[in-house]
């Protein structure tokens, strides 16, 4: 038996006291006053709860913060442990050496604010070690290796969080991680597909091998279990010595070795300067909602506003979901929000971003008077402006809400699957690929590579409140340059179309980019629909699924969690007893 006693008493308290899981919800009805709250009329059912909810990509992450939650914790205490849990359970994306963004609302007092723990370029960094013979970008030195790691972030950024919000000793939150780390997790066939697929990165790497391979030539197969104990050994740092242990401490250490052995760039210095941003959040109003979001240097959070504020010129809700009409609409939104959404953003530290304008009423009205509803507009005509090729789709996102009416949207990310591939030896922390998130294309952008910058990201977490200003939505998801097309998506679902948060999630999804005519859409879209859509003018191609996102809603005080079944392993866990 490889869970701790702890998490074996969570489960056994799970099944005593009828806590929800996703499977669960669909068969038994929760009533109150004899009248079930359980839409039978629907094939999606959301999972219910009424003391919290907690929403990973991960069962046994979504396991840890559940029960967090229920020992009287608050968002911000589960979001610390899912973070530190999701580095051990999903090393993919879940890490201590990479970074993101976390929107944190806190109920009492009330205050919201954005948590910018992005990583930054190294003091050392130049854009001409990029360069070949020829002037043109060496991709792999930028993507792989110990060139391609900015300074992290992560761990700062759930320590700030905890010393600003939290309610339990942080020991407790790191504990969890610890012991899956220690104890070892079963390995599942999506992990040991990761596995096998990043093999050729990981087999260049001794200390990656350790960590994530039986030998250099053989990758772990599900059902095997993976031990890790070097990342045991640095989470107990964590435990014990908050985030200077990762800054200026005992890993600190083994980092900075490591990169004068390797050639990288991130030094002692660069270490102890990181500092978390607080940001203020931006928002926009969307049919007597409040939609708030990550500010620069999140691209996807202006361009999740501006498609927004270009869909409230159209009676959308005229117009059946999932109808060639609507999905028309839609899809001419994203071709020309994403076209230039990468324009004039950066670090804001950085640079000046012209947020009020890019979120004016004026140009939203402008773009809206554009667009053809009866014919798709050529991408040539859009202009498109592509400072930057490329954005993975590998980060993960969690959403948590609480009982006393706080709520958490974190996502972070390594970059590329498994980062850089670059394991710190003794450390088992893997480090993440940022320095490829810059533009290097094309010089002086807002975006161009800076010692001491952050680069942008597409990143959205995102919080949505009632007309009375109370907290009703929490959402995300990964997806590279899609994750602000899919948060659309949701909210159109949600408050357009007044889906459930599980019928919301589940609807098939379309993607229209900027660098060629394809709209992109998933299996599920009715054939007759995408004939329609052709003789519109589109290209119609048949995709892979788009994005994951973790949701939560709140209503008449109950919370509804949906996990994308998009992505294999994601789990939605409610709490109806709080030991307080």
């Amino acid at each position: 038996m490889i869970i701790r006693i702890w998490l074996l008493a969570s489960l056994l308290m799970q099944f005593s006291c009828g806590a929800n899981t996703q499977s669960m919800s669909t068969s038994v009805p929760i009533t109150t006053s004899n009248q079930s709250i359980i839409r039978y009329d629907s094939i999606h059912h959301p999972v219910v709860a009424r003391h919290g909810m907690v929403v990973t990509q991960n069962e046994l992450a979504s396991r840890v913060g559940q029960t967090i939650l229920e020992q009287g914790g608050n968002a911000v205490d589960a979001t610390v442990a899912i973070g530190f849990a999701l580095a051990v359970t999903l090393p993919r994306a879940g890490n201590l050496g990479g970074s993101g963004f976390m929107l944190v609302h806190m109920a009492q007092p009330k205050e919201t604010i954005a948590l910018d723990f992005r990583s930054i370029a190294p003091a050392a960094a130049r854009l001409e070690d990029f360069l070949d013979e020829a002037g043109d970008i060496r991709w792999d030195d930028l993507t792989f290796g110990a060139r391609a790691p900015a300074v992290p972030g992560t761990v700062a950024g759930l320590y700030h969080a905890w010393q600003k919000f939290g309610s339990l000793p942080w020991s407790l939150l790191v504990a969890p991680a610890i012991n899956l780390a220690k104890e070892g997790i079963v390995v599942s066939e999506d992990l040991a597909y990761a596995f096998a697929e990043a093999m050729p990165i990981i087999s260049q790497y001794p200390s990656s091998i350790i960590a994530y391979a039986k030998d250099a030539d053989t990758s772990y197969l599900a059902g095997e279990i993976l031990h890790q104990p070097d990342l045991a050994w640095s989470l107990e740092r964590i435990s014990e010595q908050g985030a200077n242990a990762f800054y200026s401490g005992d890993i600190a250490e083994k980092i900075i070795d490591f990169m004068g052995r390797s050639g990288g760039y991130i030094s002692s210095q660069d270490l102890q300067l990181y500092q978390v941003k607080e940001r203020a959040p931006i928002a926009t109003n969307y049919r007597q909602h409040k939609i708030v979001t990550m500010p620069p240097s999140s691209v996807g959070g202006l361009a999740l506003l501006q498609m927004l504020n270009v869909l409230k010129q159209f009676d959308l809700s005229s117009l059946d979901p999932g109808s060639a009409r609507s999905l028309h609409l839609l899809a001419e939104v994203m071709k020309r929000v994403n076209a230039n959404r990468r324009q004039g953003i950066g670090d804001t530290d950085f640079v000046s971003v012209p947020i009020e304008g890019i979120l004016s009423e004026e140009l939203a009205k402008e773009i809206a008077a554009s667009i053809d509803l009866g014919k798709a507009s050529s991408v040539s005509v859009i202009n498109p402006i592509d400072a930057n090729p490329y954005e993975s789709r590998e980060t993960t996102h969690y959403s948590v809400m609480d009982d006393f009416g706080n709520a958490v949207s974190t996502s972070y990310t390594l970059g590329y699957s498994f980062g850089s591939g670059l394991v710190v030896p003794g450390t088992g922390i893997l480090l993440d690929n940022q320095m490829r998130n810059f533009s290097h294309r094309e010089l002086g952008h807002a975006n161009e590579m800076t010692p001491g910058k952050r680069p942008v990201s597409t990143m959205t977490p995102t919080l949505v409140f009632d007309v009375n200003d109370d907290i009703k939505i929490v959402t995300g998801t990964p997806g590279g340059s899609r994750i602000h097309n899919v948060i659309m998506q949701l909210l159109v679902n949600l408050i357009d179309y007044q889906m459930n948060i599980a019928e919301a999630t589940h609807t098939p999804r379309i993607y229209q980019g900027w660098r060629t005519s394809e709209l992109a859409v998933e299996r599920g879209i009715n054939a007759d629909t995408s004939s329609l859509l052709r003789l519109m003018g589109h290209d119609v191609q048949l995709q892979q699924t788009m994005g994951s996102t973790q949701s939560i809603v709140r209503e008449e005080g109950r919370l509804y969690g949906s996990a994308d079944p998009r992505r294999p392993g994601a789990l939605a866990l409610g709490v109806d007893r709080v030991l307080h």
